[in-house]
């Protein structure tokens, strides 16, 4: 493993996304153990997507966490989804992390929900009530940090914002992980939190793994800090720490 940093991000770079989870959820063991030194129960927020199966996988063999005491959050949904589609990331965070870990409690988005704005102001207040104090979380193809798509909004402090997915790399990014047949059938909106709300806990992990990876994180690191790249505001980041295999850390210059 090589470690490097750009900016004020910590940057590990693993020989493979295997390594990479297994690295991440030793760390994640670490941080989990020292957020609950004062607390009884702490709160968490998760990513979903292909590129967190590793981690998924590692998490759950990796001694000393105690799923009771934690309570999980996620990052997005897509409106007008309602959670027993396939596609649906509260459906994905059930089945992978609520049935296998069994955390205290686990709060989706309703992608369907009647009123979304109601909805986006619920989970906002839930997200203040219990102030998660880690982050796990990753890279899109275009950049992207949960569903902010560029150009992202470094500025706002909200917590959960409605966005309007981007169509050529957001959404047939969806498309290519196999979780929708084509374009068309994507969503077009979703709820997500906010890059305030996703760098706001005490530690920040972001696990970004595989080659279609690679032109995204070398725009993380090594190019501007814009909202053309939502990534890149993890470089003025110092509770955050990226972890990269070699596919994703390929195109970076040193």
């Amino acid at each position: 493993m090589n470690t490097k940093k750009y900016g004020d991000l910590n940057v590990d770079i693993c020989d493979s996304a295997s390594d990479l989870g297994s690295r991440a959820a030793s760390d994640f063991a670490k941080n989990v153990t020292e957020e609950l030194k004062n607390k009884s129960e702490i709160s968490i927020i998760l990513a979903t997507g292909n590129s967190q199966l590793p981690f998924i996988n590692a998490i759950r063999s990796q001694p000393g966490v105690d799923w009771s005491k934690i309570s999980v959050f996620h990052m997005d949904e897509y409106i007008g989804m309602a959670k027993t589609h396939s596609a649906s990331f509260v459906r994905w965070m059930e089945e992978r992390v609520v049935a296998e870990l069994k955390p205290k409690n686990f709060f989706g988005i309703q992608g369907d929900a009647a009123d979304v704005s109601n909805e986006v102001q619920r989970y906002s207040d839930l997200l203040a009530k219990h102030e998660p104090s880690i982050c796990v979380m990753g890279i899109g193809e275009n950049g992207h940090v949960a569903f902010n798509d560029p150009p992202a909004d470094f500025e706002t402090k909200d917590l959960v914002k409605i966005i309007k997915l981007d169509d050529l790399a957001c959404r047939l990014q969806q498309v290519n992980e196999g979780h929708f047949p084509s374009l068309d059938s994507v969503p077009e909106s979703a709820i997500t939190l906010t890059v305030h709300a996703l760098l706001k806990p005490n530690k920040v992990m972001v696990l970004t793994p595989e080659m279609r990876k690679a032109k995204a994180v070398k725009g993380a690191l090594e190019g501007p800090i814009t909202p053309s790249c939502p990534a890149s505001i993890l470089r003025t980041a110092p509770n955050a720490h990226l972890y990269l295999d070699l596919d994703s850390s390929s195109l970076l210059n040193s």
